[in-house]
């Protein structure tokens, strides 16, 4: 890294507990700095007081909301892997129990080994892949009657088409060099299966001019400061809207 950050469209807005900020940064540099990325995707601050339990009511059927998730080379070093992975065994990272066993359906390829810093914060994971970029993907995962108006709804903030695999799954990508990419992604979770808002999160998005997209949001968009907008997606995720006027 040369000191400066690439900005990007997207950044992941975090709120940790009061006295929590500066560690939960060391942990999350701890894992990322494998990929040497020259961006700055997660902010992290803290805020006035604990979410109280009561704010968070498990549904039947539920899986996490957010995810990150690194898809890592094994050719380049499986000491290097090993080592991240060890890190989430450490505090203040936490096991996570998806209760799906192999992912929330049986063709998603991810396995049951999420780690998080807060109930209320994305859930983290690395996998190996044998060929390709490395990749860092931060995942929405959809109720599943919301996909399809997830994909058009991020197609419009972005500004930009989604890239589909296969059905149930896309990307947008952010970033990338020859070595390393940055991906937003959302997947539909199978019927019955709900998201799991993580309130403790936000996405914000970096856009040119708010007054023709806020019609076309599926909910109210309210001003917090003379530059940032929020509002939520159809799942109930936090997005808040960044204007930046072209020069």
């Amino acid at each position: 890294m040369d000191g400066s950050h690439r900005v990007l469209p997207v950044t992941i807005h975090l709120l940790a507990n009061p006295g929590d900020s500066a560690v939960f940064r060391q942990a999350m540099k701890r894992i990322l700095q494998g990929l040497c990325l020259d961006t700055e995707l997660f902010l992290v601050s803290e805020r006035a007081a604990p979410i109280q339990f009561y704010e968070y009511r498990k549904r039947r059927f539920e899986f996490p909301g957010i995810s990150v998730i690194l898809f890592l080379r094994e050719d380049l070093g499986e000491e290097r892997i090993s080592l991240l992975q060890s890190f989430f065994q450490l505090p203040p990272w936490n096991h996570v129990n998806t209760g799906f066993g192999q992912g929330p359906s049986p063709s998603c390829q991810t396995s049951d080994d999420f780690y998080c810093l807060d109930v209320h914060m994305p859930v983290w994971g690395i996998r190996q892949v044998h060929y390709g970029a490395e990749i860092l993907r931060v995942t929405l995962y959809c109720d599943f009657d919301n996909y399809e108006d997830s994909v058009r709804l991020y197609e419009m903030i972005l500004g930009m088409e989604a890239t589909s695999q296969k059905i149930g799954f896309c990307f947008f990508d952010l970033h990338s060099t020859k070595h390393t990419s940055i991906q937003f992604s959302l997947k539909q979770l199978p019927p019955g299966v709900c998201a799991q808002v993580k309130h403790a999160c936000a996405l914000q998005f970096i856009i040119q001019a708010i007054g023709q997209l806020v019609p076309l949001l599926p909910y109210p968009c309210v001003p917090i400061s003379d530059m940032r907008w929020q509002t939520q997606d159809y799942d109930g995720n936090k997005i808040l809207l960044l204007v930046m006027n072209s020069v």
